[in-house]
């Protein structure tokens, strides 16, 4: 690395996500590189790339260099842990075919599976239609039987990522989809009811205009699928529409009412966020290569629309670096940054390895060369402007911001072009010179306002096309940042709105867990801006601390109220038209996630989706506060007023379980054992009373203080109370069946692989159970064997462990990595907002 390079600047939790995220380690499991070497790892091996097209290779990895360690621009994570290593896989998801064949085509079920298995492998994620599948229970020539289905088959597909281990610091993910007209949407729409199944999987169902049109009319809808037993089916493999063209007969199943089948899906929607809604025919009207294919799935976000093979090569322009110091928009720095990044994508796509042996990746890249330029901290970038998101000022300020960067990243790919070649495909493309059928994008609204943004002449794009083609069959797509908003110091990730002001943040120090107040710094800004003094500060982030949010403070200028407005504050109207002014300007998509309160009605999540399609959105993700049984959403001052749970006392008790519990001896001996669990290793302890049985449980996990700890002790709590109780049956047929109960209870994250898979923290302390009834039941048949190693007990206290108060914002989920009830779904995904964990 050059000696004269900037070190980058980043605050310590950012330098510790990274470390934790993104450097190489040695076989001791020790970074083996700075954080400098790191940003010049990457921007070497991209900037090698330069040297076939006779540039400067040095030169070109400074500029890159300057560009990530000055955190105005970030690739996407597969190209920080994957470039320059022998893994080399840069890309962050692809999609891979499903064709209604078990094993003579190349894109088979179980051959798709086995490439699916091998991206998976290297920490990518994958998005399938399932469309194509045969309905469950039609007839299978070949062998006389009946079809699984698609449902079934995704099934298949869920336990066998489960059990797949993967690669880098990422846990892959996947988009399953299946067509609105399939005659097995209505079970696909209700697979992922029961929490924890299919657990490896988004879920979206593929919408049609057709059916929209059908939902608004209130007619009947077709459920239908290619005649399977005609003879030209068996060698076809495309989609509905092809069916028809070519005259393969097509079967209806069923016919049901539109309006129920919409109704189903968004009430599952409200029900835990799942299915999405990914609009078909929007997304083909601007598919860039339809000589090539239709669109049929995204990639598990749902922001990228990709066609057979191909695959997300993305990065993010970091508004929150490019804010002059009046607040406005530095735009001459935007523009070279999207220059800077737009050829720095397009050299990701010659320097990715893919998977070596899923050939078809490199073919499918290299052929289309998709980029995806997209952005993060427009919600810093609006509160720097004094912009309310959400509001039609907002809206059209975002729209403004996108069209900017989508123009000088086409003139980019333009001159690109000019110097190194059109993307192969380009003849019989929207972008084909001789023919060309592209039209440069216009916003929902005529603009009213001028932020001081350059002139923009799309006339330009055309007549760069014309004359040199374009590089970039796609340029734009707005994905999730979780982990580099994190680093790059955002509030914003993405192009949502803050989630929240203040919260509790954690911070290592030196073994020691810090729980540090962490508040809004714009908001802070703007506080000390309006001259108002540290004590009411102090008292204002108290109240926002306490409600969530600041709408409620009447010591704040009516201004400051306005601007700082939380993802609560905002309806879902205006999410959908944030979503749809920036769509407008993204020829992919965007990663957006639609939140409702808990509140909210199911005819409200019906307007939303229905309003995203009239405004040509290109998919919808909603998510209702509160709606997945796990999560916790509340502020301090809520969980105060909840009411005691009331119990009501049997009438009839009889008299054997009258005694009170077993008083605890001062002293007892037990055994210790460690656990591998979703949310961290868990200590767990069973100490033993006369004849050997089981007296009481011990279970301790994460950090003291925080929720996890908390329901751990509980179910330790529980399992001891069981115990000690006065009973004809004895302890270890009582924890014997405690044991039982817990076994094979799901979560959202399972463990390990085969048989040391763990599903859930209760699953992992069932397994432990297990193993110490084995353990018990040998050492009472053999006397003389060796007893594992004894730890005395320790003591549940019979009286309440008094609680430290914090004035603590809950804002979502269990954190897997922290234990705190901060994860939230943001961007289509889910992140921790207390120590940075990120599922993107």
């Amino acid at each position: 690395m050059p000696a004269d390079l900037p070190s980058i600047e980043l605050t310590e939790n950012s330098a510790a996500i990274l470390t934790r995220r993104y450097l190489r380690r040695g076989d001791e499991g020790k970074p083996i590189e700075t954080i400098d070497e790191m940003f010049w790892r990457v921007a070497y091996h991209i900037a090698k790339v330069e040297e076939s097209y006779q540039q400067d290779v040095i030169e070109q990895a400074r500029s890159f260099y300057r560009l990530m360690a000055s955190r105005c621009f970030f690739p996407n994570s597969p190209t920080f842990t994957g470039a320059g290593t022998p893994l080399g896989q840069l890309a962050a998801c692809f999609v891979l075919p499903i064709a209604d064949d078990m094993g003579r085509e190349s894109t088979g079920i179980f051959q798709t599976l086995r490439d699916a298995a091998l991206i998976q492998q290297t920490g990518g994620g994958n998005g399938f239609s399932f469309s194509r599948l045969r309905p469950s229970g039609a007839m299978v020539k070949s062998s006389a039987g009946k079809a699984t289905g698609p449902v079934g088959f995704l099934r298949v597909y869920d336990h066998a990522f489960g059990e797949v281990a993967q690669g880098g610091s990422r846990r892959g993910a996947n988009m399953a989809v299946l067509r609105v007209d399939h005659p097995d949407v209505e079970e696909f729409v209700t697979c992922k009811t029961v929490e924890g199944a299919i657990s490896n999987f988004n879920i979206s169902v593929g919408i049609t205009d057709a059916f929209m049109r059908a939902v608004q009319n209130d007619e009947e809808w077709e459920l239908r699928f290619p005649d399977v037993l005609h003879p030209a089916y068996r060698n076809f493999h495309g989609t509905l529409e092809e069916a028809e063209k070519v005259g393969l007969p097509l079967r209806t199943y069923s016919r049901v009412s539109a309006r129920e089948l919409f109704q189903k899906i968004v009430q599952q929607s409200h029900h835990n966020g799942e299915p999405g809604m990914l609009f078909l025919d929007a997304a083909n009207r601007q598919n860039p290569v339809p000589h090539l294919y239709t669109l049929e799935a995204t990639n598990p976000c749902g922001e990228q629309w990709l066609g057979p093979y191909e695959n997300c090569c993305l990065g993010s322009i970091n508004l929150n670096q490019h804010i002059l110091e009046d607040g406005s928009p530095d735009w001459e720095k935007i523009r070279e940054s999207t220059i800077t990044a737009t050829r720095f994508l397009d050299d990701v796509v010659d320097a990715n390895a893919y998977v070596p042996a899923v050939p078809q990746l490199r073919e499918a890249a290299l052929r289309a060369r998709r980029i995806g330029l997209g952005i993060m901290g427009l919600a810093d970038l609006m509160y720097a402007s004094g912009i309310r998101y959400g509001s039609p000022e907002g809206q059209e300020f975002a729209a403004q911001v996108i069209e900017f960067i989508r123009y000088h990243s086409m003139l980019e790919s333009i001159r690109l072009a000019e110097a190194r070649g059109a993307f192969p495909a380009i003849q019989g493309s929207i972008y084909d010179p001789a023919n060309l059928t592209w039209q440069p994008p216009q916003p929902l609204q005529p603009y009213q306002n001028d932020w001081g943004r350059p002139e923009i002449d799309w006339d330009a794009v055309t007549q760069g096309i014309l004359r040199h083609g374009i590089r970039n069959a796609a340029q734009a797509t707005i994905a999730p940042t979780g982990t580099i908003a994190t680093v790059a110091g955002c509030e914003g990730y993405g192009c949502e709105p803050v989630f929240a002001l203040a919260y509790i943040r954690h911070v290592n120090d030196n073994g020691r867990d810090l729980q540090l107040t962490y508040a809004s710094p714009a908001f802070e800004k703007a506080l000390v801006n309006a001259g108002i003094d540290a004590e009411t500060r102090q008292e204002i982030f108290n109240q926002v601390m306490q409600e969530g949010t600041c709408q409620h403070v009447e010591k704040l200028p009516e201004a400051i109220r306005n601007t700082f407005v939380v993802s609560a504050d905002i309806t879902a109207e205006e999410h959908v038209r944030m979503q749809a002014a920036m769509q407008a300007f993204v020829d992919n998509s965007l990663s957006k996630t639609i939140n409702f309160p808990a509140g909210a009605t199911v005819e409200e999540v019906a307007t939303a989706y229905m309003l995203a399609w009239e405004l040509g959105c290109k998919g919808i993700t909603v998510y209702v506060t509160g709606s997945r049984e796990q999560v916790v959403l509340e502020t301090h001052s809520t969980a105060q007023k909840k009411a005691e749970p009331v119990v009501e006392k049997p009438a009839d008790q009889l008299q054997l379980w009258s005694a009170s519990k077993k008083p605890r001896p001062r002293s007892l001996a037990g055994f210790t054992y460690t656990s591998q669990t979703p949310l961290g290793k868990a200590f767990i302890t069973i100490n033993e009373n006369g004849g050997s049985q089981p007296f009481e449980v011990f279970i301790n996990t994460a950090k003291a203080g925080s929720d996890t700890a908390a329901v751990s002790e509980a179910i330790g709590r529980l399992i001891s109370y069981i115990l000690r109780l006065s009973s004809p049956i004895e302890p270890s047929k009582r924890l014997r069946d405690v044991m039982i109960q817990l076994t094979g209870i799901g979560g959202g994250r399972p463990l390990g692989f085969g048989p040391n898979r763990v599903l859930s923290l209760p699953d992992g302390l069932a397994q432990v159970l297990k193993d110490y009834l084995a353990a018990r039941d040998e050492r009472l048949s053999s006397p003389q064997a060796p007893a594992p190693e004894q730890k005395n007990g320790n003591r549940h206290s019979d009286e309440e462990t008094p609680i430290t108060e914090m004035p603590m914002l809950k804002i979502g989920d269990l954190c897997p990595e922290c234990g705190q009830a901060a994860l939230v779904n943001e961007e289509g995904c889910r992140k921790c907002y207390a120590c940075g964990h990120s599922e993107c």
